[in-house]
């Protein structure tokens, strides 16, 4: 994260906008167009929606370019997949029932489950001190507790799974950190201190994010932003369960 001071010589944090929002964001608005010009009898929206897959595909795209984590490479590569496999068909290009293929999703969990219990011939336990967190849950869930002392960010991502991420031991960086979510199908239960202010900024899609932390009093309180996207899930940020 980097930072600046503003005119008061307060230090300020710049941080990346995710991405995918910007992409969901955009998808949306362009629907929007689509129907608009169709009841003005300008164009067939349908003539165009039969191209829907690229969304997934700029979803994928747009977690890659962002990721700083293995999780979010492997999430980003499943999204381009399976848009890349639906607009083929779509298209025409292979005559495959693309349905047909939904069982390499339990390749795809159960080779990552194999990868981290033969990585280095060592098992690791469920607490994590280093500064930046990553989790996927694919037809799953995880279940992460984090004691960091210098604890910048994390990265949770859920498809048909979800996990709970506890950070009340851990500390912010500079008191500024920043969680970021994408779930489908899928949610997340967030504990944090009660001594953290929470800055919700997570664009909910036939879902919900619940925020029941007591916030702090004073203005000098750390900071986490949690932010991202849910569709047909949803974020419960508690001070306790």
């Amino acid at each position: 994260m980097n930072h600046f001071r503003d005119r008061h010589g307060m230090r300020q944090y710049r941080q990346r906008q995710p991405a995918v929002q910007v992409v969901i964001g955009a998808v949306i608005a362009t629907l929007g167009v689509l129907f608009t010009l169709e009841n003005l009898h300008i164009l067939r929206a349908r003539d165009f929606l039969r191209y829907w897959p690229i969304a997934f595909v700029a979803i994928g795209a747009a977690q890659i370019a962002q990721a700083r984590t293995s999780a979010r490479i492997w999430s980003g590569s499943i999204w381009i997949a399976i848009g890349g496999l639906l607009l083929a068909s779509r298209l025409g290009l292979w005559d495959v029932n693309i349905w047909a293929f939904w069982p390499l999703l339990l390749v795809l969990a159960g080779g990552r489950i194999f990868w981290h219990a033969s990585r280095a011939g060592t098992v690791s336990d469920a607490t994590g001190t280093e500064p930046t967190v990553s989790a996927l849950a694919v037809l799953g869930g995880f279940d992460r507790r984090v004691s960091s002392p210098r604890f910048q960010r994390a990265e949770l991502t859920a498809f048909m799974g979800g996990g709970n991420l506890d950070l009340r031991e851990a500390t912010l960086a500079d008191g500024q950190g920043v969680v970021d979510v994408f779930a489908m199908m899928g949610g997340f239960e967030i504990l944090v201190p009660t001594t953290w202010r929470v800055k919700v900024e997570v664009t909910p899609f036939m879902g919900g994010c619940d925020d029941k932390t007591v916030s702090p009093a004073g203005e000098d309180a750390p900071v986490l932003a949690i932010r991202g996207f849910v569709m047909m899930g949803g974020v419960d940020i508690k001070n306790s369960r």
